[in-house]
């Protein structure tokens, strides 16, 4: 059972853990496939031209 005397920030900083660390591997990935980026871009128009062709073909 947890000690009541500590705060979530106490548990935060004796497990070195943060919701930003967290996200520090996720940000990497986004910024991969964001809007600004030609790889994210790109995966978005094959998405749109691959939507066009499947409802084309029905």
């Amino acid at each position: 059972m947890q000690n009541k005397t500590k705060s979530n920030h106490d548990y935060e900083k004796e497990y070195n853990w943060s919701h930003e660390n967290s996200l520090k591997h996720w940000r990497a990935w986004g910024s991969w496939f964001s809007w600004g980026s030609p790889v994210g871009l790109g995966l978005f128009f094959l998405a749109i031209a691959g939507a066009i062709w499947i409802i084309g073909n029905i």
